[in-house]
């Protein structure tokens, strides 16, 4: 014999009927409750649908949920439970770096994008990976405490008029120092890019550093000189990007004249690369290029002795890093990014033994 199975909807007992209760009315055994028992077919008694009861039972069961779903909805205070910010503690978000800095990665490229101009863009773009870099370099790097009001300036000033004031002095200088770094000889190429790429960009990138210590030496620290020399490397960096992102434009186009579809492919992709590498990772070379030059020129100015000679070796040490990693580039790319972690190892320990000389300083 059939037994059907059904569940009370008030107080959910499971309740058992034989196959004669088919289509009648019931009550529930606990709460008087008026059952309907369903219906079932001469197949179904006879035992081929036997899961009848069970698949009543079921919807039964979940719509007695969705009931308990919804009153449960009624009392739940959706305010304080959907939006978590409130008098109490929004003043704290407004100080949480971690937020803003999750906030700045992930809306600002949202907010450029909303630009028309791609040229805008592009400087937008520029930089924002030169302020990601920026802040990263001050807050764990370096980790300046002071609040810098001339770090900022320092960018825009080699960006703008820092590479102005170099473009300007090539046009004074001889041609066959220009040309050197471009020379099929490796040894006059390496030569060029130290004494005249090196040399000469590391040169403007320090400008702000030595215009801190003639204007603003009595209230700024040595740790805020290295930040300034930091960003003035990421200027210098952020607008000289733009200039290489329209040379690898200029490229595509030519690839794509040259060899058709094939042609521009390979030249979009190597423009794209191109991008992305100095956008990241040499953005990030130039600061600590830059910052290399920093930290011999604050530690001139601290000792107080052998300056001229602290300084020239600082020059020295940025600009031969820097040319040997441009020369290793289009030579042997690993190297040269084996060089740039070398570069900022020799970096991070200038700050480490500057930071170790203000505490003994401090101490005694």
């Amino acid at each position: 014999m059939l037994v059907i199975k059904i569940t009370c909807p008030v107080c959910n007992t499971v309740l058992n009927f034989d196959e004669s209760a088919s289509g009648s009315n019931r009550y529930c055994s606990v709460c008087a409750h008026e059952l309907k028992v369903p219906l079932i077919s001469a197949e179904q008694s006879s035992g081929k649908g036997s899961t009848t009861s069970q698949q009543y039972s079921f919807i039964d069961a979940g719509a007695q949920q969705a009931r308990t779903i919804l009153e449960d909805l009624k009392q739940i205070p959706v305010k304080q439970e959907v939006i978590p910010i409130d008098n109490s503690n929004i003043h704290l978000l407004l100080k949480d770096f971690v937020f803003w800095a999750v906030t700045f990665l992930g809306i600002i490229p949202l907010l450029i994008i909303t630009v028309k101009q791609p040229s805008t863009q592009l400087t937008m773009f520029a930089l924002f990976f030169a302020f990601v870099w920026g802040v990263i370099f001050k807050k764990f790097i370096v980790n300046d405490p002071y609040t810098n009001r001339l770090a900022i300036p320092s960018l825009f000033f080699t960006g703008i008029i820092g590479i102005w004031l170099l473009l300007f002095a090539y046009r004074f200088l001889p041609d066959f120092y220009l040309n050197m770094a471009d020379s099929r000889n490796p040894f006059i190429s390496l030569l060029g890019f130290v004494f005249q790429v090196g040399i000469c960009e590391e040169l403007i990138k320090s400008l702000p550093v030595f215009i801190a210590l003639r204007w603003f030496k009595k209230d700024i620290s040595a740790l805020s000189l290295i930040t300034i020399g930091v960003f003035s490397g990421l200027g210098f960096a952020a607008f000289e990007n733009l200039q290489y992102g329209d040379s690898a434009i200029n490229s595509a186009y030519a690839k794509a004249m040259n060899y058709g579809v094939e042609g521009l492919v390979s030249g979009v992709q190597n423009a794209m690369v191109n991008v992305m590498l100095r956008s990241l990772s040499l953005v990030f070379c130039h600061a600590v290029f830059s910052g290399i030059v920093a930290y011999f020129v604050t530690t001139a100015y601290i000792r107080k002795e052998k300056m001229g000679a602290l300084i020239v070796l600082g020059f020295m040490v940025s600009a031969v890093i820097h040319g040997l990693y441009d020369w290793l580039s289009g030579m042997q790319p690993t190297l040269a990014a084996m060089l740039a972690g070398f570069s900022f190892a020799l970096f991070y320990g200038y700050l480490s033994k500057l930071k170790n000389a203000e505490r003994s300083l401090s101490v005694s």
